[in-house]
């Protein structure tokens, strides 16, 4: 799947009310805003931030990406 999909897919859930698996931060007035995406290792399924265990796969590898 490629990046410009999974980060269409995701905002399209945000903008439906669904929960996502990535957030966007802003670290200041003049800088731009990051994605952030939580996914496991292992399978690659997105979680959500407070994750410690795949509910997929039941792994324990959770990765944070920022996109900038």
């Amino acid at each position: 799947m490629s990046l410009s999909r999974l980060l269409s897919g995701l905002f399209a859930d945000a903008e439906s009310g669904t929960e996502s698996a990535a957030t966007t931060q802003g670290c200041g007035e003049n800088e731009g805003s990051a994605t952030v995406v939580y996914e496991c290792r292992n399978c690659g399924t997105n979680v959500s931030a407070d994750t410690s265990r795949c509910p997929a796969c039941d792994g324990d590898d959770i990765v944070r990406y920022s996109i900038d």
